[in-house]
């Protein structure tokens, strides 16, 4: 379903937006009247509802207003790997900003109930004369995450060139616990996601956890993992770096 982005819209999910990278450093009265300004469409999905396929045309940078949804790539083999896992406040296609072709290089697909809101591709080339100088923020903002992903890229990367499943779990382990600081760290991929992530089967992923588990290295529960010997992770993991 689509929709013209209303006031009761912005209302709505304006705490969401205030905490988009793509609008950091803009206050709410700025960020309402660029949005008024920039055409903005909002689309629903239904759980597992494509998003884009891989080679559409793209016509908007999009922000997960409610949901989330995984952005895939399938290889010569025929196995989904998970580029990127879409949450809340997440934006996507700003790589494609300027790309003189602008077609999905990647599926999103929705994993629950999701709402979107696209921003049309003209918008941040063409001048909005009341909005000019969140424009210029915006735009800046885009630059910064856009290096960000690409950091995160060379990770996964890596991940994939990495031979030993415990190395590779080790490095995707000290990942997250760089990122949040703390030896409980939550995944933010379920097993069958993780496994795609490292590009191993799901099984023997799930076999090797449960040995860290009873070797005393980790606690796992659900997506809840405790880092029990952070040394021995640590050391694994930033050495394979």
């Amino acid at each position: 379903m689509k929709q013209i982005l209303s006031e009761d819209i912005i209302n709505q999910y304006m705490p969401t937006l205030v905490n988009c990278p793509l609008f950091n450093k803009l206050g709410e009265n700025e960020l309402r009247g660029y949005l008024h300004n920039a055409k903005v469409i909002v689309h629903s999905y239904k759980k597992n509802d494509f998003i884009a396929l891989s080679g559409d045309p793209m016509d908007g940078i999009g922000v997960i207003l409610e949901g989330s949804a995984l952005l895939t790539r399938e290889n010569i083999m025929g196995q989904r790997v998970i580029m990127a896992n879409l949450e809340q406040s997440d934006i996507f296609g700003e790589a494609l900003l300027f790309s003189k072709q602008p077609l999905w290089p990647a599926t999103i697909k929705a994993t629950k109930a999701t709402k979107i809101m696209f921003i049309p591709l003209e918008t941040f080339i063409e001048t909005l004369p009341e909005c000019h100088q969140c424009q210029t923020t915006i735009l800046s903002n885009l630059l910064e995450d856009l290096s960000e992903k690409a950091i995160l890229l060379t990770r996964k990367v890596h991940y994939l060139t990495l031979k030993g499943m415990r190395e590779k779990i080790f490095a995707y382990l000290t990942d997250i616990y760089k990122r949040q600081h703390s030896k409980t760290i939550q995944l933010p991929h379920n097993r069958e996601q993780m496994a795609e992530v490292l590009n191993v089967s799901r099984t023997a992923l799930s076999r090797e956890l449960g040995r860290l588990r009873d070797e005393g290295i980790i606690d796992i529960t659900g997506r809840t993992v405790k880092l029990l010997n952070i040394e021995e992770i640590e050391e694994f993991g930033f050495n394979s770096f």
